[in-house]
């Protein structure tokens, strides 16, 4: 089946956020409200990309925080290949945000210990 990406741009963009992903991540995630099937489809197939991106974090990311890496004192947002960099993982988290791109803590312990390491300064 083809999907008409377009048509569902709004929702597309409504469904990947922060939210979204933290009810992956609780195992909470409900889309048995969307009536239009088509656009379930779509849903469902962003829904199965997060979770196995999720995935991965799991078990590759030391940082605790979603498509997060530090490399050679330098923090990485990594969103299938769209890159953003800073020096400091606070100022890291303000230019995710502003791009309204997902920014999740999924390991709060790893994510603390990261901002132990950067010297807790914003």
């Amino acid at each position: 089946m083809e999907f008409n990406w377009d048509k569902y741009t709004v929702e597309i963009g409504e469904f990947l956020n922060v939210e979204t992903l933290r009810e992956i991540d609780y195992g909470i995630l409900d889309l048995s409200g969307i009536k239009d099937c088509e656009l379930k489809e779509v849903l469902l197939f962003f829904e199965e990309l997060l979770t196995m991106e999720l995935k991965l974090n799991y078990l590759e990311n030391e940082t605790g925080l979603f498509r997060v890496q530090v490399i050679e004192n330098k923090y990485y947002y990594n969103e299938f290949g769209y890159i953003i960099e800073s020096d400091s993982i606070y100022e890291l988290k303000e230019l995710v945000q502003s791009e309204n791109r997902i920014w999740y803590v999924f390991d709060e312990i790893l994510a603390g210990r990261l901002l132990v390491q950067s010297g807790g300064r914003k």
